[in-house]
């Protein structure tokens, strides 16, 4: 007979599996991130169809049978439906919840990683929060992963244009590094990087911060091999969208 667990959580991925079924990706605050399958929610009729959208956030009661985990109820306490008055709100809120897919493992405590992907999407909806506070998740979020970026060689006394962004070692280096290694960015892209790595709040226009995601996007797939899909089109809302929110 399975057992059942009670977990808070919010769901950050849902595919679709068979005609009425969805496989759903939990990150939850005591059992880490949990694959779930969810029977029967794409049908209208679901009373349990918004426990397998995005962003729904709420408590989740779980029947496990080994390693196989299946929805049973849902009680509903958010959904951060205001991401979405704005668009580059919006994505970034969608590239938090693929971050904190990509950067966290199965059933491992993510307990901090919650908290500060809650708290961003707290800030997104209600409190005008916009791509810095984006920024300054993305960073912590890889230093919890264990991928910590650093101001590295660069001081806020050089000149930017002699460093290249080493995205190996997720740090500045002096532009002699070997290219194959490094991005070279621009200065403005370089300061406000070099800033947002320290927790401060740099200035910077959109063009700045479509650089820097497209660079840390590098640096994650690199150290992950895994692709930031949402990043790259938060970057690209960026460098050519015609609305950017309160960047």
């Amino acid at each position: 007979m399975a057992e059942e667990i009670k977990a808070e959580g919010i769901c950050l991925r849902s595919v679709e599996y068979g005609e009425t079924d969805r496989i759903v990706t939990l990150l939850t605050d005591e059992w880490g991130k949990l694959t779930v399958r969810a029977k029967g929610v794409s049908s209208p009729k679901s009373k349990l169809r918004h426990a397998a959208i995005p962003f729904s956030f709420g408590e989740y009661i779980l029947a496990v049978k080994g390693d196989y985990y299946t929805l049973k109820s849902f009680d509903y306490k958010d959904a951060f439906t205001a991401v979405s008055d704005d668009l580059t709100r919006y994505f970034a809120g969608a590239a938090a919840l693929e971050i904190a897919d990509k950067l966290t493992e199965e059933q491992v405590s993510v307990s901090a990683e919650l908290a500060r992907l809650l708290r961003l999407l707290m800030s997104l909806c209600y409190d005008g929060g916009g791509v810095p506070d984006f920024l300054l998740y993305l960073l912590d979020m890889l230093r919890l992963a264990g991928y910590r970026v650093s101001r590295g060689e660069y001081g806020a006394d050089r000149d930017p244009k002699y460093f290249v962004f080493d995205v190996e070692e997720g740090c500045f280096r002096a532009s002699v590094l070997r290219s194959g290694y490094a991005v070279k960015m621009t200065a403005s892209a370089v300061r406000l990087l070099a800033a947002y790595a320290e927790g401060e709040r740099g200035e910077g226009d959109p063009a700045s911060f479509a650089e820097v995601f497209a660079v840390l996007s590098q640096y994650v797939k690199g150290k992950t091999g895994k692709n930031l899909r949402a990043l790259f089109e938060l970057a690209d809302l960026l460098r050519y969208g015609t609305t950017f929110g309160d960047v």
